[in-house]
């Protein structure tokens, strides 16, 4: 089952990756002149804002437009990742994250709060919801994602 709305971004030229190095810049520059708090600020509000047609979906009770999103990029970056579904859980387990496998593979230190916007991008995209996402950061270049239905 494919999301209610289409994806908003659904790029299909080549990837510029150093995008990820001025995630990565500008990340950091928030932290450093405004604070963690700040940054998850500008966060959940991109979530709400920018990713307004997933946070419709699962609000309407689908998660497909999230797990496509996870994949899209995923995929189109060359991320390693698998998709496991089990009942009304779906996690997508990330073996290498391409961003900050880029920027390593760059000599590109991650900033301190590279991979909690991960954290933090998903939470918001799920407050509210009949769900709840869960980010499970196991280093800065694997992690697991994992959409489910809210427990009573």
């Amino acid at each position: 089952m494919r999301g209610i709305n289409r994806m908003r971004y659904r790029e299909t030229g080549q990837v510029h990756m150093d995008f990820h190095r001025t995630t990565n810049g500008t990340i950091a520059y928030l932290r450093r002149q405004y604070g963690q708090e700040m940054v998850d600020t500008v966060l959940r509000r991109m979530a709400r804002d920018v990713y307004r047609a997933i946070r419709s979906d699962l609000m309407a009770g689908n998660p497909e437009s999230l797990v496509e999103h996870w994949t899209c990029f995923l995929e189109r970056e060359g991320g390693e990742h698998s998709v496991e579904r089990d009942g009304d859980s779906i996690r997508v387990v990330v073996q290498r994250c391409p961003a900050a496998s880029y920027l390593q593979g760059r000599g590109v230190a991650l900033d301190a709060a590279f991979r909690r916007q991960t954290t933090v991008l998903n939470s918001a995209l799920a407050e509210g919801t009949p769900f709840e996402v869960i980010t499970e950061v196991l280093d800065d270049t694997r992690y697991i994602e994992t959409v489910r239905r809210r427990r009573p």
